[in-house]
């Protein structure tokens, strides 16, 4: 048996916490012409609250589907994929949870108990807005435990192995959503607790990775706020399917980082000037060129030094005393008056085996993400070696936009399935027969989730030189939706293949495409697209007599004239707005901008009608 205690929460959410594009090279700020803005998190069984600096929060709070210690005693977060160099801290020290939530592990021999929770309190929602369940993929389980509103029965007694669940001293809050006796499953008020019952029967076909979901009353909504988690399910007699991973995390720890941060004294006396206390302490808030975050937590700094590559000096660097100047980090000594250190961040030395888990989804107003964050720098930069056994877990989730591919440069693979030729024989099979050809390339849609494996060693290890360091598969390699307005909207992540040991600098950034786009309006192509945060084409070219449409592919935009001739409104998509330019406007231009991520004069979101 395998219990897991989860709780659904809901806190304010970054999809850019690292305040970078690198693909364009331009902050979020510099994109949007919106400032950053403080939130507070507030983590509700510890108490802790924080503030934090947020540089594209999600317009309502995330909900966060949060792991826990047995009885909901205290957070147990742990990262999504711990060798993702861009994952924030999911603890009460960073988001307080993931996106994707508490990953569910287990074998297929086990039999799988969630104990939930809803502790939604998000204000402005009616209570069955807030109510919640939890339904999950590639798992057997009887309709007590499908999560799946309206259809669930009562959690009535089934056997002495299966009790019932009474609403017992929860009666007051299962009363408001209707519910008397018996609780269901399907329909979890706030306040309220479910345990669901998940089988494998033995079944290898039950191997891989999976999705578990919000399914109640306001389930697309909720999922689109957050609300999705991810199965894995190991098949022991599979020999390719690692189960030993915990083996190989970053300096041993679920939150570890794959980097390590060393210290050199100063043989001089470098006095600091006041300005550089600006970042003390701070060292964890603050962007890194590429967006990582280089330096261990206290927390994670113990277990640092022994996976380190060069090694200046042992001593762990102090985090109270860290200061960030420009790419330098500085030491200062206990009085804050002078620089004590340089410190250095290096990788550390890449795993022997990996697993990267990755949702492609369209999250709150912000559109298409991976793992809840949007632009390179940002989404999962996932740290491998060149004899690393990666094995990837992809899972799809969005609306009517949520068609993707996944590709990943400079790699192929095959996608793993039962061996045999007979319904018995491949229900018994573990997965390790081929099932499709090789490809570099996958689509999935919403739900669809599917896993395969890469042996560097046997791949890009192949190529290596006689000095291994030359290996040609060494780099940072684009890994994204081929779709290509998922792509430009921030739906790109990477794969960056090291040695260990190198110092950790900034990664390669590009720069903004040029703004005097200009297209000539035909007379059937007067159409400006709204989709991530742009409009296509920036400039539009028209006659006078003629009709623009500006067409929603995204959410909560606006098209708003700089000067108050026109204003949409902020809409979701499908919509569409329409304004003809007359005689009286020739020879002018009218620029205009989304009211939410843009400004007058060219700020952010922003773009421009010329009337011949």
């Amino acid at each position: 048996m395998y219990p897991s205690w989860i709780q659904i929460e809901n806190n304010p959410w970054d999809v850019a916490p690292h305040n970078i594009n690198r693909m364009t090279g331009q902050t979020i700020e510099d994109m949007t012409g919106q400032a950053p803005v403080e939130k507070t998190l507030f983590s509700p069984v510890t108490r802790v609250k924080k503030s934090r600096k947020m540089f594209m929060p999600l317009s309502e709070d995330a909900l966060i589907l949060r792991r826990y210690t047995e009885n909901w005693a205290a957070p147990d977060d742990r990262k999504v994929n711990p060798w993702d160099l861009n994952e924030p801290d999911p603890t009460d020290n960073g988001t307080m949870g993931t996106i994707p939530g508490a990953v569910i592990e287990c074998n297929e021999v086990d039999q799988v108990f969630v104990h939930f929770r809803n502790f939604d309190c998000r204000s402005g929602k009616t209570l069955k807005q807030r109510t919640h369940s939890l339904h999950a993929h590639g798992f057997a389980c009887a309709p007590t435990s499908d999560g799946a509103y309206p259809l669930s029965p009562v959690a009535s007694p089934v056997s002495k192995d299966v009790p019932g669940q009474p609403v017992g001293p929860e009666a007051k809050v299962w009363g408001l959503v209707e519910v008397t006796g018996f609780k269901k499953g399907d329909r979890v008020p706030p306040g309220g607790t479910f345990i669901y019952n998940w089988y494998t029967f033995h079944w290898p076909s039950t191997a891989g990775v999976w999705l578990y979901h919000d399914h109640s009353i306001f389930d697309m909504e909720n999922v689109q706020q957050g609300a999705i988690g991810i199965i894995v399910i190991h098949e022991p007699k599979d020999p390719e399917d690692d189960t030993d991973l915990d083996l190989h995390l970053p300096g041993g720890l679920f939150n570890g980082l794959p980097t390590v941060t060393s210290c050199l004294p100063i043989p001089i006396r470098v006095p600091i000037l006041p300005h550089q206390l600006d970042t003390l302490g701070l060292h964890g808030n603050v962007p890194h060129p590429h967006g990582g975050m280089p330096m261990a937590t206290p927390a994670q700094a113990p277990a640092a030094a022994a996976s380190a590559g060069p090694e200046p000096d042992q001593a762990d660097p102090v985090a109270a005393l860290i200061v960030k100047d420009g790419d330098h980090l500085l030491e200062l000594s206990p009085d804050f008056t002078r620089v004590s250190r340089f410190c250095f961040t290096f990788y550390r030395p890449p795993p022997a085996k990996a697993r990267y888990l990755q949702l492609f989804h369209d999250l709150g107003n912000a559109s298409m993400c991976i793992n809840g964050r949007k632009y390179l720098g940002n989404t999962p930069t996932l740290v491998a070696g060149l004899n690393t056994r990666m094995r990837f877990g992809v899972v799809g989730m969005g609306r009517g936009d949520g068609i993707h591919t996944f590709h990943l440069h400079g790699h192929r693979w095959i996608v793993p399935g039962p061996d045999g030729n007979d319904s018995t024989i491949i229900e018994r099979s573990a997965q390790v027969k081929a099932v499709s050809q090789f490809e570099d390339t996958r689509a999935f849609g919403p739900a669809n989730s599917f896993t395969f494996k890469i042996n560097q060693g046997s791949f890009m290890g192949s190529f290596l030189k006689e000095n291994p360091d030359l290996g040609p598969g060494i780099g940072e390699w684009h890994m994204h939706c081929h779709v290509l307005d998922h792509m430009m909207g921030g739906m790109m992540g990477s794969l960056l293949v090291i040695n260990g040991g190198e110092l950790v600098t900034a990664l390669p950034v590009g720069e903004k495409r040029e703004d005097d786009r200009i297209k000539i309006g035909g007379l059937d192509d007067l159409t400006v697209h709204i989709k991530g945060i742009e409009f296509f084409p920036k400039t539009l070219m028209v006659s006078a007599g003629q009709t623009v449409t500006w067409n929603w592919e995204g959410d909560n935009h606006s098209t708003t004239s700089d000067t108050g001739v026109w204003n949409s409104g902020v809409h979701n998509k499908p919509f569409t707005f329409t304004r003809t330019f007359t005689a009286a406007d020739s020879g002018k231009t009218f620029p205009y901008f989304c009211s939410i991520h843009g400004g007058p004069g060219g700020a952010g979101m922003s773009g421009s009608i010329i009337v011949m």
